[in-house]
């Protein structure tokens, strides 16, 4: 692999500054060896060695101040540029624990939330039995009966890795070799090899006790995200787990990345199978199967096994509630995935029964209507896998994303006395260096998928911890974008976001118009920059500097006047839908379901029991009522049915979402114009 720690980006530029000052000083050297000489600076007149080392002096001053400045601009754009993504990433978030926590509110039955008012028909309800839990036992036997890989046979063809059980650390080479070169794990062997772990962590605690008396040290790995690359650099610099390398693997090793399967099937393998006592994997917040739904892991699945999908995400979503919580290092060190707040308690964290949260978004349902659910349990969890520290003493709510809570520094300071523990360790937030020291060095964040945004955006870390608890923290980026110049690698990471924050934008244009006409009764199309901002923040609650970012987004007049419909010109929506049956779906529902587009996601995917990538109609058309009442943005029967024919384009009565999902695209406009006026000037010449 080879792909040692990346430099940083001062140290690009002190690089090229030093040959300069160097040069600056010969030449001041040189002149000083003459008494007197002439300089174009004063006319051509006599100067004095001193003059000359004073002007030399001089020009260096307003290089470094230049530099400064350079320096100074680089970091705004990179803060403002990290602001976006977190933000837009955290709101995602926050919008899909709303979503689901307004379907299980304690205060009202589940079914009054989901039908509408007067409505008794069953086939409203089957988004509330898709949440519904049911007795242990009866899970059990289904999901041995529905997983079963006997009747799988590998094919002839199959050119991908052979395993037989038990595995040894020859197959975890054979995977990590098959992986790195592309190779899909044959869904017989993926399902064996998931059964076998889930196996082995239904006997682990809830809290793993890991020791470093023989080993002397122990890795601790952040989020990986589906990012391959970053486990190979991993093991490539730190070596392969064994009882002399242990690994504490702190959660989030699926979605969002492409290749959350494989990261899974070869941690699994090599960390629980091959060397069970040497590897510890705690849950995230991204082992959950309703996060599976949006962001991107059982879309992964289903592209990948077709037909046995449905098999490899339900013993998936069974294997990730077996993952124990947290692991206690030496009695010193804490690593759980989020963090803690003032209600947790660590020997009621241990007591609990972990497998009933096949989610932490949401309290377990039962079908048995007697059976009471412990919300103070439940949070316990949440607040474990969802929770963020924050400079300001107390605990609070996360509202950003919706979940856990911010929990400040005396928080920290009394959970650590409180149980004896020095130093926790969590995840959970991408970090610009892959890691962060915070409540005066009692937490450490350590964040592991390098380029986590776009290429270039983030190193990935991981924390080597000794005998005495002290880390040794390690930084890598795999990519070759730590070659590029610290500006150029800015700004394509600056283009992302931006373009980012313009979907954003687009897909809230009918509200965020109707926010800029109230401070233009007198309709003249432009109002003051102080009311624009007000509105963006007002309409989209990012919590960005708008008026920074106000040249990427919209132009202002001659008067100084901001020309507010201008905010929309960079890009549009296209959709797909209904262009080959020869319907047309109106463009302000088209903008309301590209801005719903991942709430939908996140409902289809429930309501498509057998993963098979389809729903039909009238789940369609319940998703679309499940949405409006979760957001209380309205879509009537008649444009939801139109919808819902629009995207049935071969009348069989069946949606395929997936296809759905990909038919929405944001169009950058100012790039269409620009090659068209391109063409033109092209053939005029």
């Amino acid at each position: 692999m080879g792909c040692g720690p990346s430099s940083s980006a001062d140290d690009d530029s002190e690089q090229q500054q030093q040959p300069l000052q160097k040069q600056q000083k010969d030449d001041g050297k040189k002149h000083g060896k003459q008494k007197r000489s002439k300089s174009p600076q004063t006319g051509g007149k006599d100067v004095t060695d001193a003059s000359v080392e004073a002007l030399s002096i001089k020009s260096a001053l307003l290089i470094q101040k230049w530099y400064r400045r350079y320096k100074a601009r680089l970091e705004a754009r990179r803060r403002t540029t990290w602001m976006i993504y977190q933000s837009i990433e955290y709101s995602s978030e926050a919008s899909q624990l709303h979503l689901l926590q307004t379907e299980s509110s304690p205060q009202q039955p589940q079914q009054q939330h989901l039908s509408p008012a007067g409505s008794g028909d069953p086939a409203n309800n089957r988004f509330a039995e898709r949440l519904r839990q049911k007795s242990l036992e009866e899970e059990d036997q289904e999901l041995l009966e529905l997983t079963s890989y006997e009747g799988i046979q590998v094919e002839k063809s199959y050119r991908g890795p052979h395993l037989s059980f038990p595995l040894s650390a020859s197959h975890v080479q054979v995977l990590i070799d098959s992986f790195r070169q592309g190779t899909q794990l044959h869904s017989r062997y993926l399902l064996q090899l998931l059964h076998e772990a889930r196996l082995l962590l239904k006997t682990k605690p809830n809290v793993y006790q890991a020791s470093t008396s023989i080993s002397r040290q122990v890795t601790v790995v952040g989020d990986l995200h589906g990012k391959l690359d970053d486990l190979l650099v991993i093991f490539y610099k730190n070596g392969l787990p064994d009882v002399t390398n242990p690994y504490v693997f702190n959660g989030d090793f699926v979605d969002r990345g492409a290749n959350s399967v494989e990261t899974a099937a070869l941690l699994f393998a090599c960390c629980l199978l091959v060397w069970p006592s040497a590897v510890f994997i705690n849950r995230g917040n991204h082992e959950d199967h309703l996060m599976n739904c949006r962001y991107g892991f059982i879309k992964e699945v289903q592209a990948k096994y077709k037909t046995p999908a449905n098999k490899i995400v339900r013993l998936f979503g069974d294997t990730f509630s077996w993952l124990p919580l947290a692991t206690n290092i030496d009695d010193k060190i804490l690593v759980t995935h989020g963090g803690i707040s003032d209600k947790v308690d660590m020997e009621r964290v241990q007591k609990l029964d972990r497998h009933q949260y096949l989610s932490a978004l949401k309290p377990p349902v039962s079908d048995n209507e007697n059976a009471k659910v412990d919300y103070k349990e439940w949070r316990q969890v949440l607040d474990l896998l969802w929770s963020d520290p924050k400079p300001q003493a107390g605990c609070a709510p996360n509202t950003f994303r919706g979940g856990g809570c911010y929990f400040g520094p005396n928080i920290t300071e009394a959970f650590l006395r409180k149980h004896k523990f020095s130093l926790l360790v969590r995840s959970h937030e991408c970090k610009p260096d892959g890691w962060e020291f915070c409540h005066g060095g009692a937490v450490l964040t350590l964040f592991s998928a390098s380029n986590y945004y776009e290429d270039g955006s983030n190193k990935g870390a991981y924390a080597k911890f000794d005998a005495e608890g002290k880390p040794h923290i390690v930084q890598y980026m795999a990519s070759k974008a730590r070659k590029l110049p610290v500006g150029r690698r800015l700004s394509t990471v600056e283009e992302g976001a931006l373009k980012d924050l313009r979907a954003k934008v687009i897909a809230s244009k009918t509200e965020l118009t109707a926010a800029f006409q109230r401070f233009d009764p007198d309709k003249t199309g432009s109002i003051r920059l102080a009311d624009w901002c007000e509105a963006m923040e007002q309409t989209l609650r990012l919590g960005l500097p708008w008026r920074t970012l106000r040249p990427h987004l919209a132009q202002l007049a001659k008067d100084g006047r901001l020309l507010y419909m201008t905010s929309f010109d960079c890009v549009s929506i296209q959709t797909k839908l209904g262009a080959s049956a020869g319907k047309e779906v109106a463009g302000s529902l088209t903008e309301a379901v590209y801005k719903n587009k991942e709430e939908l996601e996140t409902i289809f995917r429930i309501m498509d029991k057998d993963n098979s990538g389809q729903i039909s109609l009238d789940e369609f058309q319940e998703s679309c009522r499940v949405l409006t009442q979760a957001t209380g943005r309205q879509m009537t029967e008649a444009e939801v049915g139109d919808m819902a024919r629009s995207m049935d384009l071969n009348s069989d009565g069946y949606i395929d979402f997936n296809e759905f999902l990909e038919a929405f695209r944001i169009i950058d406009t100012r790039k269409r114009q620009e090659d068209a006026a391109g063409a033109q000037g092209g053939s005029s010449g």
